[in-house]
């Protein structure tokens, strides 16, 4: 199964380095691209180990950033209010909550290595003015990243927080939270806003590779919006509309922003491959027309194909038209098929038609029949 999964990765990337104008136009064995991937992974999985022995050393500090939310929400008041609160139940839950806070701020802060690492996989076959074009892009991708972290870190959290405590108090008992429980749920809320800032990276780099462009983005404008509202809701660990509608506003905010950027894109390669561009909306002229003249038909049924059509017309048969007698094998087959016995049957007609019994006239034979004994009765009587 994963061989199968990684063939169909690996025969987009090709696609990709092509659609790029690679140097090398010919296709890589199966066994190269894995080693490409290895080299991904060996490189992600090393600055992620360093990063978090670094963050490690910190975890102090890195637990006093992550307690802000309570703080932030009012709840808190006091540090005996937040010892109450947050609980330790087993002996090793401090140390694994600490491990996994520390391996959270390493994906944070090596997030921009991470990303070049991907692009370098996800997009192979750039040339050194692309590769150099790609600091630029990786920038802007970890600032969104930042961005979206520190957005649900001030902002979206503490009102989840809060949220939670006061509807578990409705229910008139007490908040005493787990504290690896609690610092999973904060990393993962701040990961997901990060991630879902992304959305420019994503859609610029679809752009490049004309998966998308400016006119399919803003003619399906209304899909997006109901697609990042079910993002929205699905993301968001809160039920409550208010933390959807603060993930999906900003998404939306981004989408707009792609529009535009894919604008000024498409204008600037259209500037510089005119022919190419003049192809494209030829060809897309041509099917939106072709596609109207065949809808304006009454009878067009778009569930059929020329090809259907040709195969009904050549199994139609006129009414005149007669089957033909089956070939003798086929009547051999089928006897010994419905097991009749050889010896039983009768004996093979003479091909002599006097010895033969009558078989029935046609209605031409009788009609000539009755011509000659109407004309022998016309004739006169001799004696």
């Amino acid at each position: 199964m994963w061989s199968g999964i990684l063939q169909k990765v690996f025969k987009v990337r090709e696609k990709v380095a092509l659609n790029l104008g690679g140097e090398n136009d010919e296709e890589k064995p199966f066994l190269d691209h894995l080693e490409d991937l290895r080299t991904m992974i060996v490189r992600m999985a090393m600055t992620l180990l360093v990063t978090t022995i670094i963050t490690f050393c910190f975890y102090e500090q890195l637990f006093a950033i992550i307690k802000h939310p309570l703080w932030a929400t009012g709840v808190i008041k006091t540090e005996q209010d937040l010892k109450n609160m947050l609980q330790i139940l087993t002996p090793q839950e401090g140390f694994l909550m600490v491990m996994n806070l520390a391996l959270i701020a390493a994906v944070i802060f090596a997030f921009p290595l991470l990303l070049f690492f991907l692009l370098q996989f996800i997009l192979p076959g750039l040339k050194q003015s692309e590769k150099k074009a790609l600091f630029p892009a990786i920038g802007i991708g970890a600032g969104l990243f930042l961005l979206g972290s520190s957005f649900a870190f001030y902002v979206v959290l503490p009102k989840a927080l809060e949220f939670f405590y006061t509807f578990n108090e409705s229910l008139g008992m007490s908040n005493g939270w787990r504290l690896d429980g609690y610092v999973k749920f904060a990393t993962r809320f701040i990961l997901l806003f990060g991630v879902a800032f992304e959305l420019p990276v994503i859609v610029m780099v679809l752009v490049k590779l004309d998966f998308l462009n400016y006119r399919l983005m803003s003619t399906t404008r209304s899909y997006a919006i109901v697609a990042i509202a079910i993002f929205a809701a699905i993301v968001t660990p809160t039920p409550d509309p208010f933390t959807m509608l603060v993930l999906a506003g900003p998404l939306y905010v981004l989408y707009e922003t792609c529009i535009w950027l894919a604008y000024f894109m498409e204008k600037k390669d259209r500037a510089a491959y005119p022919e190419y561009y003049a192809e494209i909306d030829k060809d897309a002229k041509e099917l939106e027309q072709s596609s109207n003249d065949d809808w304006d038909n009454e009878n067009y049924n778009p569930w059929s194909t020329a090809d259907d059509d040709e195969d009904e017309k050549d199994d139609y048969q006129s009414p005149s038209a007669k089957p033909s007698a089956p070939p003798p094998e086929v009547e051999h087959a089928d006897s010994e098929y419905l097991g009749e016995d050889q010896s039983s049957k009768m004996p093979e007609e003479d091909e002599n038609p006097s010895d033969s019994p009558a078989r029935e006239k046609t209605l031409e034979e009788l009609a000539r029949e009755d011509e000659k004994n109407s004309g022998a009765s016309d004739q006169p009587h001799q004696p």
